[in-house]
């Protein structure tokens, strides 16, 4: 009886090694795609640390050119209240 047990080796299974493949696939291509976004990334820093204004800029202290009777302020509301 312990000849019999002896002699039938036990079951090999192959799907863990399917299991095993597709998590190393699943990390290889983790580590692809992150050293690709990391290259794009500083390749977008690169070009775009200092971006050139396409006109010049006036300066935003100053005051615009407007038509200062057409606005209104809270001085003028309560200057009418006290009226």
């Amino acid at each position: 009886m312990d000849n019999q047990n002896e002699s039938n080796p036990p079951p090999r299974y192959t799907w863990p090694w399917f299991v095993l493949g597709l998590a190393v696939l699943g990390f290889v291509l983790a580590i692809i795609w992150m050293t690709v976004l990391v290259r794009r990334t500083r390749a977008q820093r690169e070009y775009e640390a200092w971006p050139v204004p396409a006109q010049s800029v006036s300066p935003t202290n100053s005051i615009s050119k407007t038509n200062s009777s057409s606005i209104k302020t809270n001085s003028d509301a309560t200057l009418q209240r006290q009226q």
